[in-house]
């Protein structure tokens, strides 16, 4: 029986290059934005990591949307649809290439819905993993996304029936958090 050798190590011209550390410093900046913007309902804030016309797909629905239409549908259906949320990024990785920096992040969002009042429905948990697999590109001396693809690795609904104990105070969901002051 004939076994293939072990794949020797990755030739360091295979991995991805990483854009100088002002480049990714600001497209760092851009993603958070985004994170943030969602978080707080504020679609100035989630469009501005964005160039204008910039495309989205995976969202949910399909084919692509601009940002602009992303935001006026997203913003809306959040606050309507549930009492917070929290995006978190992990595992960022960059691919420099001639015109544009790709970019990989891991997202696990966060979804609490509340049931109706007088409802025997549970409130709810709803949990989020993927990937946003993003093009960057920079434009008038400014980088930003012009295209991003959502992956949805695996998602989870669970029912919430207690909080955490405690006296803490609630995140606001608009420019009246903290976090603006």
């Amino acid at each position: 029986m004939t076994t293939d050798p072990p794949p020797g190590p990755v030739p360091p011209d295979a991995l991805p290059t990483d854009p100088p550390s002002e480049v990714r410093r600001e497209i760092e900046r851009c993603l958070l934005a985004y994170t943030r913007g969602i978080d707080r309902l504020d679609g100035d804030l989630v469009q501005a990591a964005f160039h204008p016309g910039a495309l989205l797909s995976g969202y949910g629905r399909p084919g692509e949307t601009t940002i602009e239409a992303f935001v006026e549908r997203a913003i809306p259906s959040l606050a309507d649809g549930y009492d917070a949320t929290q995006h978190r990024l992990s595992n960022i990785t960059y691919d420099h290439r001639d015109d544009h920096v790709a970019v990989e992040s891991y997202v696990l969002a966060f979804h609490l819905r509340t049931a109706s009042e007088g409802s025997d429905q549970p409130d709810q948990l709803l949990t989020f993993n993927g990937r946003y697999i993003d093009r960057i590109e920079e434009r008038d001396g400014r980088w930003r996304i012009a295209r991003r693809e959502l992956r949805m690795d695996w998602s989870a609904i669970n029912d919430r029936t207690e909080a955490m104990a405690g006296d803490y105070e609630p995140g606001l969901r608009d420019r009246a958090d903290p976090s603006y002051l």
